[in-house]
């Protein structure tokens, strides 16, 4: 992250050492990893962040900066431990709702996806010789780190909010890992899960669990999962608003970090504008898209609850991008129902 921010200002690193006043040794170790950024003192990791807001670096590239360190601890604290003493109680996981920034960021040894928040940073400078475009693991450090999430995950207590806690997240991320072994313990844990939580109903925090095994499931090519969670267990309005509270705190329109799951069916839908929101969804209208019909029941749902967040741009947009996508293949019925009623609410909202 910090050698994506240094390269944005269009600074080499012999400039940059000389700008934050340390020698280029110490850069080159913060950017390959060899001196940790997360080991510096907390006023010399500070003195460095306003030495990059003196730089002309832009504030959202420094909150990155942040979740990166956070990342970097957690990636850390993974490779650090080994399963047989691994204490769930102090699990990083368990401790907090983990955030899309965060995610991204641990993906990107993995997927080798540049993480959303970077789209549009520019890399100003000159290149010699093949150069890393992303972080990297190493092949036994990958193997660790994908069988901790894995026992991380069926250890967790699920008799407890924050066993339920551990259990989601470390689900989602062993998906990174697309190896043929790690889809097939997906798949059976979710239906595990469903098994154990039963018949769909209300929300408790095994909706949680099973909402983003469905997302994880479609990730990796099982689209008929997503599409029974939809059927199955967004069905009340309780689960529905659930659904969009946590869209909320995913895409930042929620700003506080949450401490448990239950953040979704106890935080006011008064407290986010909905317009990131109806955005973000907007543009994933894409029938290639995995997820495309959650997106739509979401953006149905949304639109129904939260009117207002149909703004005239966005509006005109969002009207060309349903019908395009209902011109298409690759949707459920449901969904193209729900557009349908989206498309009719658009055109009351140009008749208004």
């Amino acid at each position: 992250m910090l050698k994506v921010i240094r390269e944005s200002s269009g600074h080499t690193q012999e400039q940059f050492a000389e700008q934050l006043g340390v020698d280029i040794a110490t850069v080159q170790g913060w950017e390959s990893g060899r001196r940790p950024l997360m080991a510096t003192s907390t006023g010399m990791y500070f003195a460095l962040r306003r030495a990059l807001l003196k730089l002309g670096t832009r504030p959202r590239l420094l909150d990155q900066l942040d979740s990166a360190v956070e990342a970097d601890r957690f990636v850390g604290f993974v490779l650090g431990t080994e399963i047989r003493d691994l204490a769930l109680d102090d699990h990083p996981l368990a401790s907090w709702v983990i955030t899309r920034p965060f995610t991204d960021l641990v993906a990107w040894p993995f997927t080798q996806t540049t993480p959303s928040a970077l789209s549009g940073t520019g890399r100003k400078t000159a290149r010699r010789g093949p150069v890393a475009t992303a972080p990297t693991l190493l092949p036994d450090e990958r193997a660790h780190f994908f069988d901790h999430l894995k026992i991380a995950a069926e250890r967790a207590d699920t008799s407890r909010v924050d066993g339920l806690l551990l259990r989601r997240p470390a689900h989602y991320v062993a998906s990174f890992d697309e190896s043929d072994d790690t889809a097939g313990w997906l798949t059976e844990t979710q239906r595990a899960e469903e098994r154990r939580a039963g018949r769909a109903g209300d929300w408790t925090p095994s909706w949680a669990v099973i909402r983003s095994g469905a997302h994880t499931l479609a990730r990796i090519g099982d689209r008929e999962g997503l599409q029974h969670f939809i059927r199955t267990r967004l069905t009340d309005e309780r689960c529905e608003l659930a659904n969009l509270n946590y869209w909320a705190y995913w895409l930042g329109e929620v700003t506080e970090s949450q401490v448990t799951d239950l953040f979704m069916v106890e935080l006011s839908p008064g407290s986010w504008r909905g317009t990131e929101i109806l955005r973000h969804l907007s543009s994933k209208l894409d029938s290639d898209n995995p997820y495309v019909d959650v997106v739509a029941h979401t953006l149905w749902a949304l639109i129904m609850l939260r009117p207002a967040a149909l703004e005239p741009g966005t509006a005109d947009d969002l009207q060309r991008r349903v019908a395009r996508l209902m011109d298409e293949d690759g949707v459920s019925a449901q969904s193209r129902r729900e557009l349908e009623a989206v498309a009719y609410a658009l055109r009351m909202t140009d008749r208004g």
